[in-house]
């Protein structure tokens, strides 16, 4: 049995995997608010679901993995340590990785139909992907395939700097910098930023995530035009990703905001974005995009990294 932990800036989710007749399963799943003391939630964790000990353990957590193999958060004061949290889960060793390069190590693991394909040709064996994704914060990684076999390579690019391409998106973007300076693509494309893009198009009003969706379902123009410039961003950055790193694998959407709107994602407005990238629109035209609605794909990435030799 192996311990998985996914500590995200706002939640934190701990599972138990195993692995049978080649498929893993993740049993046990707790969902729970992050904790400055993650080493404490883990002996509490383990206590009630693993009394008996688990054979390895591998944790995700949305920051950059320092020289030391700590990774701080970057919207959360938490950190791990490696050799503290394997002392507590009684291992000799434990696994600590960027939460994104978890996902991009469960994408050969995903099943077909957690995968649903919103635009492109079909993905190009043996070329790289990448993975993205709004939730708290914007994580990114790579995935492409070495002479090793699958190998995920973290990223931070949810920090680059975002740029408006029309008018409108301009006049939006200059509020936006005249309240919190630089603007970055983590700036509006995650939970918080929702709301800050929401605040910027509406002249200062505020909602939280859940009640800008609300209103945009019942048709608030505020809130239209926000997810309408979300969606539009997010296509923008998915596609300088796939420019910057090849990615005729496929481009993999993540994250908690995707899988919440469902149907409702405006997969034409992304992939219209997507491929505005003249002269090379016809060549990001044929690179496939899917929405990741597998429940945890994190820790089904975890799983894997625990199981491999080191």
């Amino acid at each position: 049995m192996i311990l998985v932990c996914d500590v995200g800036g706002t939640r934190t989710r701990f599972a138990l995997a195993s692995k049978a007749n080649g498929d893993w399963r993740l049993s046990s799943i707790e969902d729970s608010p992050t904790t400055p003391d993650v080493a404490a939630a883990v002996a509490r964790y383990l206590r009630t679901t693993a009394p008996d000990g688990v054979t390895a353990a591998a944790f995700g957590a949305a920051g950059a993995v320092s020289p030391d193999g700590s990774i701080r958060l970057t919207n959360a004061d938490v950190l791990l340590v490696p050799g503290v949290l394997a002392k507590v889960a009684g291992v000799r060793r434990t696994v600590v990785v960027n939460d994104f390069s978890a996902i991009a190590e469960a994408v050969p693991h995903l099943p077909h139909d957690s995968l649903v394909h919103c635009g492109g040709g079909t993905a190009v064996k043996g070329q790289p992907v990448a993975v993205l994704g709004p939730g708290t914060g914007l994580g990114t990684a790579l995935g492409v395939w070495g002479p090793g076999g699958w190998i995920a390579i973290a990223g931070d690019g949810g920090h680059v700097d975002l740029a408006p391409v029309d008018d409108e998106e301009l006049e939006v973007w200059q509020r936006l910098r005249r309240v919190h300076g630089r603007v970055s693509a983590e700036t509006i494309l995650c939970g918080p930023g929702l709301e800050r893009l929401y605040s910027a198009v509406s002249g200062g009003k505020a909602l939280r995530g859940a009640e800008i969706d609300e209103a945009a379902w019942r048709g608030e123009a505020h809130a239209r035009q926000t997810h309408a410039l979300f969606t539009r961003w997010l296509g923008r950055v998915a596609g300088n990703l796939a420019l910057i790193a090849g990615t005729r694998g496929g481009v993999y959407l993540a994250g908690g905001i995707l899988p919440r709107w469902g149907a409702r994602f405006d997969a034409a407005a992304f992939r219209l974005a997507f491929e505005d990238k003249a002269p090379y629109t016809d060549w990001l035209r044929a690179i496939p995009t899917f929405v990741v609605t597998y429940p945890q794909p994190g820790l089904l990435g975890l799983a894997v990294l625990a199981s491999t030799p080191a």
